[in-house]
């Protein structure tokens, strides 16, 4: 390939890059309230408008923040993979901020459980049942902290094994009011020892190591109750090949593995666990959920 070529890619590469940190920007200075300069502010806009005339106009205070954070997310871990490339696959990020980004992010996730859990309800029920969630990899415990919100009847136990994300989980837990209801422990999945405990858990699949998952979902199993649910989450495959090398490269470098769905709802069944089936409450996220036999010794 000549140059030549490789700078028209690069062109037509950069403008995307560019354009989400732009669009980054104007919601940025809309979530801090902040005018910003008069000559560059409405510039940010044409940008926004040159996307979409309409981008901003449906969002809420709320989703705006949310888009904010995955813009961030999404740069910070692009940032990473290009200041280090040689560094081993696995979540051994430090920086507080790209922490929070992808902590931040995991929020949604909440969400999706609830739009599928309308329409599951015999899955929903659960939701607004007495009992305890567990949040498996909970980093730095947004998703445990925007459950025990949403769920007021469920308990919530968060679980990881990286030192950094759990110190900055502890922080945001003692500013969020919901303490009686979280716990925080530094704990692999692979050492969860617990029995009947449970009535729901979170694994996310793209952070699950190829050699863990059968272990994994082994305790988890047998730490749910009976009738107890599991959602093994996963990213939906995009559906351009560059998307897919993308989503491949992101789940390897953070130690995961690529499953796919078959692959998922083979290992729960093997597992032991029934009801077996996969979901997709938005385009961007699968969910692979599996129900503890009812009748399983506690």
């Amino acid at each position: 390939m000549s140059f030549q070529t490789f700078m028209a890619e690069w062109q037509k590469l950069s403008l995307h890059a560019e354009a989400l940190a732009a669009l980054g920007a104007e919601l940025r200075l809309r979530c801090d309230g902040v005018d910003g300069d008069p000559q560059v502010r409405p510039l940010f806009r044409d940008v926004a408008h040159q996307i979409n005339p309409k981008l901003f106009d449906d969002l809420n205070p709320n989703q705006q923040r949310t888009a904010l954070t995955l813009i961030q997310m999404s740069l910070r871990q692009a940032v990473d993979l290009l200041e280090n490339p040689a560094r081993a696959p696995g979540w051994k990020i430090e920086d507080p901020a790209m922490l929070d980004a992808q902590g931040q992010a995991s929020r949604l996730l909440v969400h999706n459980i609830e739009t599928m859990a309308a329409q599951r309800p015999e899955f929903g029920a659960t939701l607004n049942e007495t009992g305890v969630f567990l949040d498996v990899g909970t980093g730095v415990g947004w998703l445990a902290i925007e459950a025990a919100r949403s769920w007021p009847a469920l308990r919530v136990v968060g679980i990881d094994l990286w030192e950094p994300a759990l110190k900055l989980a502890h922080e945001n837990l003692a500013q969020s009011r919901l303490s009686e209801r979280i716990e925080f422990r530094l704990q692999p999945v692979e050492q969860l020892d617990e029995h009947a405990a449970y009535t729901l858990a979170w694994l996310p699949g793209p952070f699950i190591a190829q050699d863990m998952v059968t272990i994994a979902l082994q305790r988890i199993n047998r730490a749910l109750a009976p009738g107890g649910w599991l959602l093994f989450g996963l990213y939906a495959p995009p559906p351009s090949a560059l998307g897919q090398a993308l989503a491949k490269l992101r789940t390897v470098r953070g130690g995961g593995y690529p499953w796919t769905t078959q692959q998922v709802e083979d290992q729960l069944k093997a597992t032991g666990f029934e009801s077996v089936e996969t979901l997709s409450p938005t385009p961007a996220i699968l969910f692979v959920i599996g129900r503890r036999a009812k009748g399983a010794s506690a």
